[in-house]
């Protein structure tokens, strides 16, 4: 460590030596132009741009050094053309002095606000960089919580679970027994009210597993063929029209296309054709859904989308809003009722692609 830190002291110091020596030597370069061009051959131009570059030297290493590099230079080219004519006034010398001193003046000011802005510069970077630092012990914080409430979550839930299997096995014992129909009409709704439980436990965690894991590529039509079985079960014929169209979303997107399948199922009434496509849009691309089913009433529309609208638990359609919500994709229904739903799926343009492409 010592080694280390002896070393890297001795690079700045060692450039500072440097500079003082290259600092020097024009100085005197500039005082032996003087001795020489002007005094002894009596030549008062030309040599003199030499000096503008001591001044901007003196004035970028060592800043108000300038003003007295430009005062000497400006004076030693007065007083050797006073000595060689005393009885002229040399104006001449006495405007380069002028010019040199304006110059030094300014480049010193330059420098002097470079200066000023590279310490509020860092400043900033250092703030930025203690902000950084409490931004990364809050998220930390935060997944540690996160993680702790997960788990309490999903102890909570298996305990709750497992009561409502009880439940259900003691409901369905109480169903073989002699009972009059008041009796089994109210058993049939413990009966339904506990399985409504039990749905609502399962999308707690669903909801729970959103924006958990990181936002993936999916290819539609792949995704779509591995969970339509479900449509071949209901007598349902399913047309997908995607190609190779892939769209980022969050990995549970599955869930999406299980819930339109399971509204067009429950709610469709005579739904026998479902087909998924797309088309492009002016913001982007729409990924459509359509069945032949009853569709969805003009009052309705938006409400389906709204926790615990429906029939059932009222959670799949606004499960699915919240999953595509992630990565700013937005669904809404069109269709027309009578004729079947249209839900489309508005998708950005930097969140689709074909064949592994982006579009953008």
């Amino acid at each position: 460590m010592l080694n280390y830190s002896s070393s890297s002291e001795e690079i700045p110091r060692g450039q500072e030596n440097l500079k003082r020596i290259v600092f020097i030597l024009l100085i005197l370069l500039g005082i032996l132009l003087e001795g020489i061009v002007h005094f002894l051959f009596g030549i008062t131009v030309v040599y003199t741009q030499f000096y503008y570059l001591i001044v901007a030297v003196a004035g970028l290493w060592y800043g108000r050094v300038a003003i007295a590099v430009a005062l000497f230079f400006g004076g030693l080219q007065i007083i050797i053309s006073l000595v060689l004519e005393p009885e002229i006034i040399p104006y001449e010398p006495i405007l380069r002095a002028l010019i040199l001193l304006v110059v030094a003046i300014v480049i010193w000011k330059l420098i002097e606000e470079i200066k000023r802005y590279e310490e509020k510069a860092l400043i900033k970077n250092r703030e930025l960089t203690n902000l950084n630092a409490q931004l990364d012990i809050t998220q930390k914080a935060f997944v540690t919580a996160n993680k702790k409430l997960n788990l309490l979550s999903s102890i909570t839930r298996h305990d709750i679970k497992n009561q409502l299997t009880a439940l259900l096995a003691y409901i369905e014992l109480a169903k073989m027994m002699d009972q009059s129909g008041e009796m089994k009409t109210t058993i049939d709704k413990e009966e339904i009210v506990a399985n409504n439980i039990l749905r609502q436990i399962e999308f707690t965690r669903t909801y729970e597993d959103i924006g958990v894991k990181a936002a993936q590529w999916h290819h539609v039509d792949q995704l779509i063929a591995l969970i339509s079985p479900v449509l071949e079960r209901a007598g349902i014929e399913i047309r997908i029209l995607t190609g190779n169209l892939e769209i980022f979303a969050d990995p549970l997107l599955e869930k999406v296309f299980e819930n339109m399948f399971d509204n067009s199922i429950r709610h469709g009434e005579h739904v026998r054709h479902i087909t998924v496509r797309y088309e492009k849009s002016g913001s982007g691309l729409l990924l459509i859904y359509e069945d032949d089913g009853a569709g969805v009433l003009e009052t309705d529309k938006k409400k389906i989308f709204e926790k615990g609208f429906g029939k059932n638990t009222g959670l799949g359609l606004f499960i699915s809003r919240e999953i595509l919500a992630i990565t700013g994709l937005s669904i809404r229904e069109c269709g027309h009722f009578g004729t079947g739903v249209r839900f489309e799926i508005d998708v950005p343009e930097d969140c689709y692609r074909f064949a592994g492409k982006s579009m953008t």
